[in-house]
């Protein structure tokens, strides 16, 4: 076989007669083109891209030697054939041809018929070489457009061959690529040595047989990624294996997706809920064995390819086909309560999610009998707190009204006689109702006003004056600070606005009320307002016999420090326990602390200036 076109051959030398020579022998087969010296003939290789070069040696910018050697070491033009023409005939000049890789030696002067010989059968071999990397070419071409990466290996696991999906998947050029060890360079040490055997059995089988593998390989970034091999051995023309061929699939995402589906899988057949897949129809396809048990079903094989329907009664059907259905079918789901029948014909309360699918649907059930039974007990409890509370407010009514009213009166006629008896004795005794009557009205009035507090979740607030309010409360408490010889200063300098209720005077109240109750007579009771930032902090600072620590935390609970109750402890009464609620309607806080400059206590409470 010949080439179509007609050759082309560039002539290359310093004097123009031997050009014009040559061209005469060779025009009538080739197309000839020329250059008349080494730099014009490496121009020429380039442009003008010939198959074959008639090189001159003697040239004056550079001999065809270093020109042949140029052309030689390109690898666009390396397989060019190039004949040096010279009148040089020693064997060191043919020895010095030969190191300059040229293919063949013409001596000058040179005979016609002996050149075309020798250029024939020098572009004949071109051709067949140009064939075969054609066809090289194309191979490889089908090779790089393929999906999968492909590979081969010799017999020292070095790879001979390699496409361009391998080069993407590993990160390396090809020339990277090829020449170097596999197992050595792209495979991880810790599987190395299992996929190095499955290949050398390969290599020994020889059968032919298609060997399935998956292993991980090492990109050049460091990444580990899983592949999927499918791999054969290659033989010579005797039959003995040379290699072996692997096509491989990156499948590390794919492994992670059944990964994650397997979890998910495993985590529905785990669920309490009952999980289950319907068909266009109705049909169970899937269900865990959880749904199966709820309708107390052996397994879910007893379900599977069954209408859903058989799961519950005419009415429940009826209500999902004129209520269910209908909202499924517009929105693509439903989510409601149920009536499920069991295999025993016993029913229970469910809840139910459905959720469209291209064809069919995902159902989740959660049996909520118990959830429902627990409702219903709460609703009781809940019933029997709301009849508790009418009895509570009963009470504080009967404390507001039947209490307090028939007390009034008790310490009004105590008051008549103490005015109008003159024997020591009685009046003595007199003295002891009227403080105990007094005890027992403030009780009443405390259990009354603690009860409203209870009952108040939020309060109506104000921007008041802190300052104005606890000048309003020390007023009130004058006559009894007068009786102890006490003296009450308010460090208060400037004004403190805060948001607040009214009610807030029942914390101030209490506290001083406290503080003269439980402090000797004669000393001072000291009012102070500090800045917190956001809030401000009112310190009521007495000289008494102070708190112990054991029982700072107990003075602001109603039960504890009922329980606790111990001469010397302040607010025996509910009178701290009101602060706290009130406080805490006010979202601030409550405590007591030591009185850092001597004897007594420092009750304080936080208040929110917006």
């Amino acid at each position: 076989m010949t080439p179509s076109v007609r050759p082309k051959i560039l002539i290359v030398d310093d004097e123009p007669m031997n050009v014009e020579l040559l061209e005469a022998y060779l025009i009538s087969d080739y197309d000839i083109i020329t250059a008349h010296n080494g730099s014009q003939a490496l121009d020429m290789i380039v442009t003008g891209k010939p198959d074959l070069v008639l090189l001159d040696v003697m040239m004056p910018d550079m001999n065809g030697y270093q020109v042949c050697e140029k052309i030689k070491q390109s690898a666009q033009t390396q397989f060019i054939p190039v004949v040096l023409v010279t009148a040089l005939s020693g064997r060191e000049d043919r020895l010095k041809g030969m190191e300059s890789h040229a293919d063949d030696f013409l001596t000058k002067p040179v005979d016609r018929l002996e050149l075309k010989m020798r250029v024939m059968s020098l572009l004949r071999i071109k051709y067949l070489h140009d064939k075969v990397t054609f066809e090289r070419d194309q191979a490889q071409n089908y090779l790089d457009v393929a999906g999968v990466m492909m590979l081969v290996l010799d017999k020292e696991h070095k790879v001979t061959l390699v496409n361009k999906r391998a080069t993407q998947i590993l990160g390396y050029r090809e020339d990277e690529i090829l020449g170097r060890n596999w197992f050595d360079t792209f495979v991880p040490e810790s599987s190395g040595p299992s996929y190095r055997e499955s290949c050398l059995k390969l290599l020994d089988a020889g059968n032919g047989d298609i060997f399935y593998s998956e292993g991980p390989v090492i990109s050049k970034s460091g990444e580990e990624k899983l592949i999927s091999w499918y791999s054969k051995s290659l033989k010579d023309k005797k039959g003995v294996s040379v290699g072996v061929l692997s096509s491989g699939e990156d499948i590390t995402q794919r492994k992670k997706v059944e990964e994650s589906l397997k979890q998910k899988t495993t985590a529905m057949e785990s669920s309490v809920d009952g999980m289950a897949i319907l068909d266009e129809h109705g049909r169970y396809v899937y269900l865990n064995a959880a749904h199966a048990r709820m309708y107390g079903y052996e397994s879910p094989e007893s379900l599977l390819g069954k209408s859903w329907e058989i799961l519950y009664d005419m009415s429940e059907l009826e209500r999902f086909r004129k209520e269910v259905m209908p909202e499924y079918l517009t929105n693509g789901e439903w989510k409601g309560e149920a009536i499920g029948l069991k295999k025993d014909g016993t029913r229970f309360f469910q809840e139910m999610s459905l959720t469209s699918l291209d064809k069919g649907s995902i159902c989740v059930v959660r049996d909520t009998t118990k959830r429902k039974e627990a409702e219903k007990q709460l609703q009781q409890y809940a019933g029997n707190l709301r009849s508790l509370n009418d009895m509570k407010d009963l009470f504080t009514d009967i404390l507001r009204h039947d209490l307090l009213n028939p007390a009034g009166i008790a310490k009004g006629f105590t008051s008549v006689l103490l005015q109008n008896e003159t024997e020591h004795s009685k009046m003595h005794n007199l003295r002891i109702i009227d403080d105990n009557i007094t005890r027992l009205i403030d009780m009443i009035e405390s259990a009354a006003q603690f009860a409203k507090l209870e009952d108040i979740d939020n309060l109506e607030f104000r921007h008041m004056d802190l300052r104005t309010i606890l000048y309003e409360v020390a007023s009130n408490f004058e006559v009894q600070l007068e009786s102890k010889n006490m003296h009450l200063d308010l460090h208060l300098s400037k004004s403190y606005y805060a948001m607040v209720s009214p009610v807030i005077e029942g914390v101030f109240g209490n506290y001083l009320s406290n503080a003269i109750k439980y402090s000797p007579s004669g000393s001072s009771i000291t009012v102070e307002v500090e800045d917190f930032g956001g809030e401000w902090k009112v310190k009521f600072i007495d000289c008494g016999e102070g708190i112990p620590d054991c029982h700072k935390k107990l003075v602001f609970d109603r039960f504890k420090r009922l329980s606790n109750k111990k001469k010397g402890v302040k607010g025996t009464g509910l009178g701290l326990a009101i602060v706290k609620r009130i406080v805490d309607l006010h979202y601030g806080r409550a405590g007591v602390e030591d009185n850092p400059t001597g004897k007594g206590s420092v009750f304080w409470a936080t208040i929110r200036k917006q």
